[in-house]
């Protein structure tokens, strides 16, 4: 399978306020779960200075038994929900320090919800010391967890606090707002963000596993590119584990929405077997498929299985023996093109090399293959990025 659509997309709608992004609802604020009542808010309700001095109250036994390991080994979304307890039943704000230390390492242990809380601490000041990166910093884990008001939230703040001095605040802001567009339901804010932190591009951190729970979500909105970079990630195992059987389904979707690409990699999957019943005859229909509409990749394919036909080699390491000797010793132009799409696949089925790949390509493409410059043009472009 070739990598993924969009290597020249980052390039074309760069990442800078892009106007693609509809308007959202209204700034949500972040806060603790209502408690039932009777408890006072954490700012305190006026309550006798007795009770006040020696910390009485629930609240304040959870958060005194929490300072010295403040989850206490429970796992995030209980540690979570302990904290927000603590939190309704404080009387004292200066006492939220208890609270901030267990979402903290709730968040750590990987629950969303604790990281915007405890954001929203570190942004006021409340309870600790006031540290507008910190709080950014936890706000945008849940935001990249799926928790669009954190998004909002981050987003807004950081314009807000330009005095702060966040380094990269207008990245961020942009990473912000795309994800949250993508939580509120922007199929293509999906397919792009999972673009970015697939690359690694500004504010977005290169993480496989993020770009695929954006693909996920993007396909699940109906977006055909985000459901064939899934399916990607899902054959090679690349930041989600391998599952070729739900691959070979996601290229399949790809392809009924009307992704030429998704057509070409179901083709690959039906050539070798892989989630799907082997049947060369449909391979090459859906590799033709794609090639009608311009996709390189389904082309070269075809065409190499038309060289198959003609007694070329169909496993994949005798394939790349023959067309790699061809390519470098007969300066065979679709030799070259050949080897660089094997390399794309792996010879094995597993182990992709882009780089061998992308080198193969430019060879062709001195030796005037169009298919090969097609590829080099789509691939140099993101390079430059």
């Amino acid at each position: 399978m070739t990598l993924h659509v969009g290597w020249t997309v980052l390039a074309v709608v760069g990442v800078g306020g892009p106007a693609a992004l509809a308007c959202g609802p209204a700034a949500l604020q972040l806060s603790p779960l209502a408690h039932p009542a009777g408890t006072c808010p954490a700012e305190g309700c006026g309550r006798p200075a007795a009770a006040a001095e020696d910390g009485g109250g629930a609240g304040g036994g959870t958060c005194r038994s929490a300072r010295g390991a403040p989850c206490g080994g429970a796992p995030g979304r209980e540690c979570t929900e302990r904290a927000l307890s603590a939190w309704g039943e404080l009387q004292d704000a200066g006492t939220l320090d208890c609270v901030a230390a267990m979402l903290s390492e709730a968040c750590s242990l990987g629950d969303g919800r604790a990281c915007g809380f405890a954001g929203r601490l570190w942004l006021d000041g409340h309870g600790v010391e006031r540290d507008a990166e910190r709080g950014i910093a936890l706000l945008l884990r849940a935001c990249d967890g799926g928790l669009a008001p954190s998004c909002t939230l981050a987003a807004r703040r950081l314009t807000e606090t330009a005095d702060d001095g966040i380094q990269g605040a207008s990245a961020l802001r942009t990473r912000a707002d795309l994800e949250g567009s993508c939580w509120m339901g922007q199929a293509d804010a999906c397919y792009r963000a999972g673009l970015l932190f697939y690359f690694g591009r500004d504010a977005f951190p290169r993480d496989r596993s993020l770009a695929a729970q954006a693909y996920g979500h993007g396909c699940d909105l109906g977006d055909s590119r985000a459901c064939n970079n899934l399916g990607d990630a899902l054959a090679y195992g690349d930041g989600i584990p391998r599952d070729v059987d739900r691959a070979a389904g996601l290229f399949d979707k790809a392809c009924h929405l009307g992704e030429a690409l998704g057509c070409a990699n179901f083709g690959y999957m039906a050539e070798h077997g892989e989630g799907v019943a082997r049947d060369a005859a449909r391979a090459r229909a859906l590799y033709r498929d794609a090639c009608t509409t311009g996709d390189a990749y389904g082309c070269l394919h075809w065409d190499m299985m038309a060289a198959q036909d003609a007694g070329a080699p169909a496993d994949p390491t005798r394939a790349l023996a023959q067309w790699t000797h061809a390519c470098e010793h007969g300066r065979d132009a679709r030799a070259c093109a050949f080897v660089g799409v094997l390399y794309e696949d792996g010879p094995d089925g597993m182990a992709r090399d882009e780089a061998k790949s992308l080198e193969a390509m430019a060879r062709g493409c001195a030796l005037r293959n169009e298919r090969a410059c097609e590829w080099v043009k789509s691939r140099s472009t993101d390079d430059d990025e």
